[in-house]
């Protein structure tokens, strides 16, 4: 099956999910009829997925006090590839009804909880023992991520294993800060930028960034330069971005059985699951390299910015009980790769369409560069200690993650017990989830939730004052299990922002499809902008 038979089924589902039948009938069931000499075999998967998508709309009794968003409206909404900003209108009808911020949205293998509310947020963080991080995904052995990241990494394991993961892994990323890496690396960029394609007129900002990023964490995560910068075609970068490409399709989340016993037919899905294993070989293989370089330089003078790999390698040196095995080690490196990535550089891109429709913003912005680095035609990094004095720029980082954040939503997580969320009941064996683009844009919370004002979060500004009654910003989720890189990405931004503001002035060009605000793409967990160029000009 090609890939636009997959969209014509995607497309297919958008136009008439009430009639999901139609789907097998139409489509998958005369595909396997012709493949297959057995058509036994394509009735026993129409009466499969019949079922399958009987658990998926079904709401179970135990759930039906909290209000529900429209089963096929919503599915609608995500397989037709709208983006997520086209589904607040129907959460927010359903969340008003709800006096706690809760509701009930279809999610992968039935129904879960989607968390909008500031209280209900707060006590799905705080109380990280009551809501555990779900394995629905880490124990589906044939899902992409799976694939990728094993189930012993930081991301999904709970309890003591956690805590073992996070104490090695928390001095290696609060120790490793390259600030002078990611100096590097964009001045490496910013060259680039005026010789490829059509220069500084036009520059594909979401492509600059990604490229950017993909060596930032290869080289601060364990020394591996991917030369994405250089060459954005290499098949090591088609590698990486093809398993991205593969995380976002949402007919695969959804729909779990196409990756256990369909991708045979598609040859697309085929490939980005054989791009998987090439990429946990790679990974072995620098682990293995890593290993033999620190037992070659056990005596030599210590590296003041050790990559992450090595920092938790060396983390279990003194305490072998503590140490990771190379199984871990690579499923961690994978999920740092995925948080660090991608999530980082569509932030940066949504920062600058920001500051190119905000003039005056950037402006401001780029006083407070000057104040901090001093003017100039030459290429200076900031410093370490130069960082926390770009109060502004952290501004306007804040409110860009809260207008866009990347990760539309946190983990899926799993009550043990019966509990509550802000009043609303909520039965064990039930998956919550923050909804996290919602509650940034929940107009009960935020006023003129739409617009963009860095001051928000400006010293005993509106989200200080949000925080009195819960909750109201979580880019990066909150509590225990608040994202380890955090801090990584924000100095990551605040380095490139500083540069590109000393350097450039930027616009949105007369024909931009975002003259009218963001366009988001489409697709799962990710949130990025659609086909965004903008204009640079040099200020010397």
């Amino acid at each position: 099956m090609s890939s636009l038979t997959v969209q014509s089924i995607v497309n297919t589902v958008g136009k008439d999910l009430e009639h999901l039948s139609a789907l097998y009938s139409h489509h998958v069931l005369p595909y396997l009829q012709r493949r297959s000499k057995a058509s036994y075999i394509a009735a026993a998967v129409a009466l499969y997925v019949g079922y399958q998508v009987y658990n998926l709309v079904h709401i179970p009794r135990k759930l039906q006090h909290i209000p529900a968003v429209p089963f096929w409206a919503y599915m609608r909404s995500v397989l037709s590839g709208r983006s997520t900003d086209g589904r607040l209108d129907i959460i927010y009808d359903v969340v008003a009804k709800s006096p706690s911020g809760v509701y009930l949205k279809p999610n992968r293998g039935g129904w879960s909880v989607g968390i909008v509310g500031p209280q209900a947020l707060k006590t799905m963080f705080i109380r990280k023992d009551n809501y555990p991080k779900s394995n629905i995904i880490s124990q589906d052995k044939e899902f992409l991520i799976t694939k990728l990241a094993g189930s012993h990494n930081i991301l999904a394991l709970n309890g003591t294993e956690w805590k073992k993961h996070r104490m090695i892994a928390n001095p290696a990323f609060h120790r490793h800060m390259p600030v002078k890496l990611f100096g590097t690396l964009c001045e490496r960029l910013m060259k680039k930028f005026e010789i490829e394609g059509d220069g500084l007129s036009s520059i594909d900002v979401p492509a600059m960034m990604q490229r950017f990023t993909l060596d930032a964490i290869g080289l601060a995560g364990f020394d591996y330069d991917f030369q994405s910068i250089e060459e954005p075609h290499s098949d090591k970068v088609r590698v990486y971005n093809s398993i991205m490409d593969g995380f976002r399709q949402p007919i695969y989340f959804f729909f779990p059985f196409l990756d256990k016993y369909m991708k045979w037919a598609i040859p697309q899905r085929r490939q980005q699951h054989m791009d998987v294993k090439n990429m946990t070989e790679l990974y072995q293989e620098v682990i293995d390299n890593k290993r033999k370089i620190l037992s070659q330089q056990k005596h030599q003078q210590e590296d003041p910015e050790k990559d992450l790999l090595t920092l938790m390698i060396e983390a279990g040196r003194d305490d072998p009980s503590q140490a990771l095995s190379d199984e871990e080690l690579s499923g961690n490196l994978a999920i740092f790769f995925i948080a660090g990535h991608d999530t980082t550089s569509n932030a940066l891109s949504f920062a600058l369409y920001y500051l190119a429709v905000n003039p005056d913003v950037q402006e401001k912005a780029r006083k407070e560069v000057i104040e901090v680095m001093g003017d100039g035609a030459d290429i200076v990094y900031p410093t370490h200690d130069q960082l926390p004095e770009f109060k502004y720029i952290y501004m306007i980082i804040k409110e860009t993650l809260r207008l866009c954040p990347p990760a539309q939503n946190s983990q899926l997580r799993l009550t043990e017990e019966d509990s509550e969320l802000a009043g609303t009941f909520i039965p064990k064996n039930v998956h919550v989830q923050a909804d996290i683009f919602a509650a940034h844009h929940n107009p009960a919370v935020w006023k003129d939730a739409e617009q963009f004002r860095p001051e928000r979060f400006a010293p005993g500004g509106e989200n200080e004052q949000n925080a009195k009654s819960g909750l109201a910003w979580t880019p990066f989720g909150n509590g225990a299990r608040q994202c380890i890189g955090m801090n990584f990405s924000l100095a990551e931004q605040r380095v490139v922002l500083a540069m590109l503001l000393r350097k450039y002035t930027w616009s949105l060009p007369e024909n931009s499809i975002h003259n009218d605000g963001i366009v988001f793409a489409g697709g799962m967990a990710l949130l990025s902008p659609r086909d965004l160029y903008l204009k640079f000009q040099k200020r010397f």
